[in-house]
Order: structure tokens, then sequence, then C-alpha cells
């Protein structure tokens, strides 16, 4: 999987997610929101995702890891919820669109405050005030 991910602006972490399949781009986010709430404070996350430009087949199928994805965010949900202050997740408005019914449930899904934009600046100054915001 190909990505990067900066701690530079911790307790901010910015996840850059590269093209790829979900379950590539799944374990990459959970990988690193693991290490984040391995640190043991605060955080929130900026994800920027990609556009999921799969043909329309490939997104009604099932992915291949998705009961993995799922037990792996129900492992991560109970620090999210003490430690994350906040997931900031960057699409384009196409993408956006494509996903609005999840998008429109990420607090339930992540049981911590989520956004979305496709403006990266706006996100991060999103996360910065949710983590000034504290618990």
């Amino acid at each position: 999987m190909d990505g990067l991910v900066s701690w530079t602006d911790w307790p901010v972490v910015e996840i850059r997610v590269a093209d790829g399949s979900a379950d590539d781009t799944a374990t990459l986010v959970a990988r690193t929101l693991q290490s984040a709430l391995d640190r043991g404070t605060e955080f929130a996350a900026v994800v920027h995702m990609p556009d999921g430009s799969a043909d329309d087949a490939a997104r009604r199928r099932p992915p291949s890891g998705a009961v993995e994805r799922v037990r792996l965010l129900k492992r991560l949900r109970p620090g999210l919820a003490e430690r994350c202050r906040g997931l900031a997740f960057v699409l384009s408005e196409t993408a956006q669109q494509q996903r609005a019914k999840a998008l429109r449930s990420g607090d339930k899904v992540w049981k911590c405050p989520t956004t979305v934009t496709d403006d990266p600046e706006l996100a991060r100054d999103w996360v910065r005030r949710q983590l000034g915001q504290g618990a």
C-alpha cells in the first residue's frame, strides 16, 4: 500500500492514502490510528482519501477483507472514543457524493467527532480546533 503518514505536527497525524484497494486503504488508516492510540495521549487525524476511481461493479462488490476491517474497527473504537478528538477526511466532492451515506454516519462508526471536506487546510484547522476543545 502506497501512502504517507506524517507525525511531525503531533498531536495531529496526517495520513495520505494513495490509490489502492479498500483493504489496503483500511489497513494503512487502522495501523496509523492504532499507533496514535498507542502513544497514550489525545490526538486528531487528517485522512486524505483516494477518489476511488474503480468502476461501479468493483465498488458494489464487498471487499475481500471487509470482515477483518469491521473487527479492526471494533478494536479501535474504545480508544478512539477516549483519545481521538477528531477525524477529518479529505475527499473530492465527487467521492463525497459517492459515499454520502457512509460519511453521514462517521461519528457513530468511529466513536469520535468526524468531518469531511475537499479542502486539506479546512481539515487541518478543524482538527486543531477539536484538540483545543478537549474532552
